[in-house]
C-alpha cells in the first residue's frame, strides 16, 4: 500500500524526489549503501554503528565531505527528550563534575547462529549491535576517552556473546561497560558525579530520569517520547539540513570515527575480526 516503492537500492537512490535516505541494512552493508546513496546525492542518516570499523567510517566521512553532503549515524539515543535533558543537567553542574559513567546494554537472544546477532558474516556480537550505545554515552558524558581495556566470551560462532569494558577518561573519568546479545542486563545508566549521581533506567530507550543530588530527596523527571522514538535523530537531520549543515553537532561524524576506533581497540583485544575484514 506504499505510494511508492522501488525494486532496488539503485532506483531508490535516484529518485529525484527524495532528499535524505535512511540506511538501516545489516552493518557490513553500510558502508557500500551509503556510499551509494550519497553519490547520487542524497543526505544519509546511517544507522548505528555507522561501519564495520574505523577504515570503513574514515571512508565514509571522506566521500561525504569531499562532495560535501549531509552523513549522520543513527544513534537515536541522543536525540530523545531524556538524554537532552540528561546533557542540560549535566551543563548545569546538579551533580557537581561527572565522574563515574556505568551503563549496561544486554540481552538474551535465541541460539540461531545465521541470525544476524550471532553470524560473524554479519559483523555479529554484542559490541557493534549493542556495545556501541554504552560507549557513545561514555563519550557523551566524559568526552574521548584515553584508554580502552575490556574482555569478552567468543561464542560457538566466535562473535562476542558478552563483554565488560572499562575507559579511562581525561582528567581521571572512568566508564565501567558491559554489553552481551545472550546475557540479559538491566539496561540502566548512571552518571556519578562530585556532589550526586543521575540514574537512567533503559537508558538506549529513557523516557526519565532519576536525579539524587547531594542532601536533596530523589526527584524523577519524566521525559516521555513520541512514538517509537525515531522521529527525533529524522528531526535532527531535517533542522541540520533546513540549516545547510552537513553534519550534527550533536552526534558530529568526528566522534563517529573516535568511537569506531575504540570499538576496533576493543575488537583487538577481544581476538574478534570478521571475515569482510580478512578480504583482499
Amino acid at each position: 500500500g506504499a505510494k511508492r516503492a522501488h525494486g532496488t537500492y539503485q532506483a531508490l537512490a535516484e529518485d529525484p524526489d527524495i532528499d535524505v535516505i535512511y540506511v538501516a541494512t545489516p552493518h557490513p552493508m553500510h558502508r557500500p549503501d551509503s556510499l551509494l546513496c550519497m553519490s547520487a546525492g542524497k543526505a544519509v542518516l546511517c544507522e548505528k554503528p555507522i561501519t564495520v570499523n574505523a577504515a570503513e567510517c574514515a571512508e565514509l566521512i571522506a566521500a561525504a565531505r569531499g562532495k560535501p553532503i549531509f552523513l549522520m549515524e543513527g544513534m537515536w539515543t541522543r536525540f530523545l527528550p531524556a538524554i537532552v535533558k540528561l546533557r542540560e543537567l549535566l551543563a548545569k553542574g546538579v551533580i557537581g563534575e561527572p565522574r563515574m559513567v556505568t551503563a549496561d546494554f544486554g540481552f538474551r537472544g535465541g541460539w540461531d547462529p545465521k541470525s544476524r546477532t550471532l553470524d560473524p558474516s554479519y559483523a555479529g556480537g554484542g559490541l557493534l549491535d549493542v556495545g556501541c550505545y554504552v560507549v557513545a554515552l561514555a563519550y557523551m558524558v566524559l568526552g574521548r576517552p584515553t584508554r580502552a581495556t575490556g574482555a569478552a566470551h567468543l561464542g560457538e560462532t566466535k562473535v562476542d556473546e558478552q563483554a565488560a569494558v572499562v575507559l579511562e577518561h581525561p582528567g581521571g573519568g572512568l566508564s565501567l561497560l558491559s554489553c552481551a546479545v545472550r546475557t540479559n542486563t538491566p539496561w540502566e545508566a548512571r552518571i556519578d558525579g562530585t556532589e550526586g549521581r543521575i540514574r537512567v533506567p533503559m537508558f538506549w530507550c529513557a523516557d526519565e530520569l532519576h536525579l539524587e543530588a547531594d542532601g536533596k530527596p530523589v526527584e524523577t523527571i519524566r521525559a516521555p517520547r513520541e512514538g517509537h522514538g525515531f522521529s527525533y535523530e529524522a528531526s535532527e537531520v531535517g533542522r541540520c539540513l533546513r540549516k545547510g549543515l552537513y553534519e550534527s553537532e550533536v552526534m558530529p561524524l568526528d566522534e563517529s570515527l573516535h568511537i569506531m576506533q575504540t570499538l576496533d581497540e576493543l575488537r583487538r583485544q577481544f581476538g574478534l575480526t570478521y571475515p569482510m575484514e580478512r578480504s583482499p
